[in-house]
């Protein structure tokens, strides 16, 4: 592994901060007098010091937490509790904002997941290639998609709670294709760890062995979470990039509510969708400059937990190299900024 370098801007560096066209995403209806009710009960039990003894984890456990495992727990006070505490003996115990470079470092040479750009709503975006497989199934390729769900949410501006997945099958074959039980485990983790967190997924060049391999999982994934999955037509999303090249002005991108064909650009601004997909970025992937930004983000995270502090004031410590204090502490828990913004 290389020694870690100082690297330029450029087409190898991830797009980890939206554009002037990525928008906030609208505000949350008001809560009902009977949802303000189970948060004040849930925020009650889990900001006692016998389930939240540390500050950080209290921080975590902000409101904005706390409701969306409500939601995904359909306002269960009592379902959700556990599922929080469950979530944060988790984190202390996973680490899942302290990645193992050398234990990743396989997994992350071909580039086949990572975090680069925002769709129109500023939900960063999970780039998967299910064709660039290099390892068999194992425990670490699940520390391994943790680790970039971890870093989308590191990335958040306030006020975005949900991330964007884009999968992306061409040249993908059964064997390089995840199999049933990878594909459980990972969805278990989303609804465990991470609820209410998928904003959309676009699947691209779907090919015929995904349907029946879809309809296997199907029963393991919420309805919610089902209307939120788009198929690409690739076709028409060419058509449409050839019109938007002469301007940008089509590329105000709109999140689409239909569950039939989509194009990504009218998701995904121009300036931050790959050019291979009809978009503007150049972005290439670089695995040790991808580390570096990854780290970075998820230092300002872990900072800003930890201290109390804003973004902008986490950002400056860790670009001065402090606090390495933190870098030697057990593992805790950890999130976006966004996440401690409630």
């Amino acid at each position: 592994m290389p020694a870690s370098t100082v690297y330029p801007a450029g087409v190898h560096q991830p797009r980890h901060t939206p554009s002037a066209e990525c928008r906030r995403p609208p505000a949350p209806a008001p809560l009902t007098d009977s949802q303000k009710s189970a948060l004040d009960q849930v925020r009650t039990q889990i900001h006692s010091d016998a389930i939240t003894p540390r500050p950080d984890q209290k921080r975590w456990a902000n409101d904005a937490c706390l409701l969306r495992y409500l939601r995904g727990r359909k306002w269960n006070v009592e379902e959700a509790k556990q599922a929080i505490e469950s979530s944060i003996r988790w984190r202390d115990e996973f680490g899942p904002d302290r990645p193992d470079r050398k234990a990743l470092w396989l997994e992350t040479t071909p580039g086949k997941i990572y975090v680069s750009g925002f769709d129109g709503e500023s939900r960063p975006l999970v780039y998967m290639r299910p064709r660039l497989e290099n390892t068999q199934a194992s425990d670490t390729q699940i520390k391994h998609v943790v680790f970039h769900l971890e870093t989308a949410l590191a990335l958040m501006p306030e006020g975005v709670e949900a991330l964007t997945i884009v999968i992306d099958f061409h040249g993908s074959s059964m064997r390089t294709s995840p199999g049933a039980a990878v594909a459980k485990q990972i969805i278990d983790v989303l609804g465990s760890q991470f609820p209410e967190r998928l904003g959309k997924a676009y699947i691209i060049h779907a090919p015929w062995f995904f349907f029946p391999f879809y309809k296997l999982i199907s029963p393991w994934i919420d309805p919610v979470t089902k209307a939120k999955i788009h198929f690409v037509d690739m076709k028409k999303q060419k058509q449409k990039s050839s019109s938007s090249s002469s301007s940008t002005s089509s590329s105000s991108a709109s999140s689409p509510t239909s569950s039939e064909h989509v194009q990504l650009l009218d998701a995904i601004p121009l300036d931050m969708l790959e050019q291979e997909y009809g978009g503007a970025s150049e972005y290439k992937y670089d695995q040790e400059i991808y580390w570096q930004a990854c780290e970075r983000a998820l230092a300002v995270s872990r900072t800003m937990l930890q201290d109390g502090c804003s973004r902008s004031e986490a950002e400056a410590k860790v670009d001065a190299g402090a606090p390495n204090k933190h870098a030697a502490t057990a593992a805790v828990p950890a999130v976006a900024a966004s996440i401690s913004a409630a």
